[in-house]
């Protein structure tokens, strides 16, 4: 899988990212992620999670589902403006 921690800020694009034992993307802390045009699929635990109140997330065109948790798990309350989810594909 790919994660991204403390203040790092990290790109997947036209990737595949399948068949981890923990989530796809793991997003924290101060973190940033953009995620595009991806396949994540048949993780152990969610597709795409990200914790922190500080993370952000932006999610555009990706093909999310299998997992073994939830496609796409976020804080709740959700913050406000730090995730941006377009076009995704949930199965």
């Amino acid at each position: 899988g790919v994660s991204a921690r403390g203040s790092g800020r990290v790109v997947v694009a036209d990737s595949a990212v399948t068949s981890g034992r923990a989530s796809g993307v793991h997003i924290s802390e101060d973190a940033s992620a953009t995620v595009e045009h991806c396949r994540v699929e048949a993780n152990g635990l969610c597709g795409v999670e990200l914790s922190g109140s500080a993370a952000t997330l932006v999610a555009r065109r990706n093909v999310v589902r299998g997992n073994g948790g939830e496609a796409f798990a976020l804080p709740s309350p959700q913050c406000g403006g730090c995730v941006q989810l377009e076009g995704n594909d949930l199965g």
